[in-house]
């Protein structure tokens, strides 16, 4: 009988776990690294993000909304997980889920707002208006992020092509 060291049977759990991308319902899941995605018409996705809501920290679908002729958005939930009886003790994530629905391309553009710097209340993310140096409004206060999600509000932009 051959029996396999513990740290490389650990490995081989964990190289499983991690390949498998299919989430609620089989749907595919993607998180804050990868912004350029491709899919077949018919099938569903989910953006998944980290969040702590009951600590300020939320994700908001921004305009503009995807074109709705190629992605169908079907909503946003969130899960948290941890904590215990300590409000805000454990890690959460929040859920975008989207249906691939003709060929073509759309950006979905995800606000990430932590600590409640950026709230929006009809859950929208429309571009805030904001004084500028020069007494301008500005279009959005908030950068397009190119990183993780940080301590700060900002953008973040997938592009979505439909097979």
């Amino acid at each position: 009988m051959r029996t396999v060291p513990t740290s490389l049977a650990a490995a081989a759990a964990g190289v499983l776990f991690l390949t498998g991308c299919g989430g609620a319902g089989g749907a595919d899941e993607y998180g804050v690294g990868k912004r350029a995605i491709a899919v077949d018409a018919g099938d569903e996705f989910t953006l998944k993000v980290p969040a702590n809501p009951a600590l300020g920290q939320n994700w908001y679908l921004a305009e503009p909304r995807p074109d709705k002729a190629v992605l169908k958005y079907r909503g946003k939930r969130e899960e948290e997980e941890g904590g215990g009886d300590l409000i805000g003790g454990g890690d959460g994530t929040q859920f975008f889920d989207f249906t691939a629905l003709r060929s073509g391309k759309a950006t979905v553009k995800l606000l990430h707002c932590p600590m409640g710097r950026c709230h929006s209340g009809t859950e929208s993310a429309a571009p805030y208006p904001s004084a500028s140096v020069s007494g301008t409004a500005s279009a959005s206060p908030y950068p397009t992020a190119t990183g993780t999600p940080g301590d700060r509000p900002a953008f973040f932009v997938y592009t979505i092509t439909v097979r």
